[in-house]
């Protein structure tokens, strides 16, 4: 997760006029829902990721109207909740239910929301699974390790079924953030750039052309890092030291290049995607350990409590360092990092031979070396 991975969000384009009232590019939206009594909801432009309205439920409805952009990128949510319900500002009316979480509109909006839900369903699954995993065993863990990976297959399978079958309307600019960070590296840089494609009917939405806009200038940004790391593989690595959990400070030269293979994983307690790839790493390392595996990591954390926390539930129990400077960490500009989850694969001479193994990846490439 880039420190802008979680980037991006927008508004959308025109739509027929007698659909509305239309001005400026903008069209009328009225919003009625159902929500407990007496909690504060807001409406949400994605193009800011912040409200435009909020309003507080009267015997459990509410209500919003005013005018947005053509196609706008909207959702509704409870005040402290997670959980929102999307749609496409078109001029159609909308009504909501924040309590199960559904949606009644046009055509478009009701298909949205269905995928929307099972997004959610599987989402909330794959959590509840992360959650499991850190209070088990390391056997245990072992056992139910392939079912969490086969539920975070399923959430990328629904993310490609959506972006395939729906080229012809908007309901893809909702997912495309999401559909990269799924695919991860090395799939979704490919996906993802034909995805964007002008060609595509959602891609006339402001919402995806500004995601598209900020997802070039993050690959941009990412070739450069990957052109200064992919420069390194096939030299020693360049030494640092930082603190560990207790203040203690450890040399990276402590650990590699003495006889074993160092993965040195640079990740962060608020980062999605490193915690839900953390199960991977921990069954790599109680699989290879005794074989001559080490892991040392590296968070990009500034808040000592939640690293420290972080390192408890997702049970890792191998070295953590961190100079609690976020994204300011000094391992960012000695290795380019540009994104977290990365890592570096360090063999026993102190060589760097490879970078960014995750899921699969990395199982393939310990199994290589341990063969």
């Amino acid at each position: 997760m880039k420190k802008l991975f979680f980037f991006v969000c927008a508004t959308i384009a025109l739509i027929l006029f007698n659909a509305c009232s239309e001005k400026n590019g903008q069209v009328r939206y009225n919003i009625m829902g159902t929500a407990p009594a007496d909690t504060t909801i807001y409406l949400v432009d994605r193009l800011i990721d912040a409200p435009i309205d909020s309003v507080v439920a009267k015997d459990g409805k509410f209500s919003f109207s005013g005018e947005q952009e053509n196609r706008a990128l909207l959702y509704v949510r409870l005040k402290d909740s997670p959980f929102n319900v999307m749609f496409f500002n078109d001029g159609k009316p909308v009504e909501i239910n924040l309590v199960e979480n559904t949606l009644k509109g046009s055509e478009i909006n009701e298909k949205l929301n269905g995928y929307d839900r099972e997004f959610s369903s599987v989402l909330l699954n794959l959590v509840s699974l992360n959650e499991k995993l850190g209070a088990m065993s390391d056997e245990e863990r072992k056992e139910h390790i392939d079912e969490y990976f086969a539920v975070q297959d399923s959430l990328a399978n629904l993310c490609r079924s959506i972006l395939d079958n729906n080229r012809d309307n908007l309901i893809p600019a909702a997912f495309l953030p999401v559909t990269l960070q799924l695919l991860g590296p090395d799939e979704g840089p490919k996906v993802m750039e034909e995805a964007l494609n002008d060609k595509y009917a959602y891609m006339k939405c402001p919402f995806a052309k500004k995601y598209k806009e900020e997802y070039n200038k993050f690959m941009q940004q990412e070739k450069a890092a990957s052109e200064a790391l992919n420069s390194s593989i096939g030299k020693p690595f360049t030494d640092f030291e930082q603190p560990d959990t207790e203040g203690k400070t450890h040399k990276l030269s402590e650990y590699a290049g003495k006889g074993k293979w160092v993965l040195v994983d640079f990740w962060a307690s608020w980062c999605g995607p490193c915690r839900a790839e953390m199960p991977n790493v921990v069954a790599a390392y109680e699989k290879y350990h005794a074989k001559g595996f080490d892991v040392i990591g590296v968070s990009y954390d500034d808040n000592a409590d939640k690293w420290k926390k972080a390192i408890a539930d997702l049970k890792m129990p191998w070295l953590q360092l961190s100079d609690l400077k976020g994204w300011n960490n000094a391992t960012a500009e000695i290795y380019g990092i540009q994104a977290i989850p990365a890592n570096l694969l360090i063999d026993p001479q102190g060589v760097i031979v490879a970078r960014d193994l995750r899921g699969a990846g990395l199982q393939q490439k310990l199994e290589e070396i341990f063969k």
